[in-house]
């Protein structure tokens, strides 16, 4: 697709983000509605990324589609789901959000 100026790419992706955004609460929905929700007791950080990663390869969304969701780079989300003590807290959850998943603690 070629563009002949940069409001018309501005454009373009502004309605491509609105669309990545709607088929994200779409799958979020869906997911919802199609498992149960139980919670999942995960001991260490890595575990907590290992599940992301499965959550994300669930849904068949690949590592580009989930930067584009979330604006966290591809390289953070591969180090994310190793180990996610090495980012921001704020990304973890922000991953989490964008797969439809809740994080909590329990005492």
């Amino acid at each position: 697709m070629f563009y002949e100026n940069s409001r018309e790419l501005s454009e373009e992706l502004a309605f491509l983000s609105d669309r990545l955004n709607t088929l994200q609460k779409k799958m979020a929905m869906t997911a919802r509605l199609t498992t149960k929700a139980e919670p999942l007791f995960i001991g260490s950080p890595s575990a907590l990324g290992e599940q992301l990663n499965e959550r994300r390869k669930a849904l068949g969304i690949d590592l580009y589609t989930l930067e584009l969701q979330t604006n966290i780079s591809t390289s953070t989300l591969k180090r994310l789901f190793k180990d996610p003590e090495q980012v921001k807290f704020g990304s973890v959850l922000t991953v989490a959000k964008a797969l439809g998943m809740k994080l909590c603690t329990v005492a």
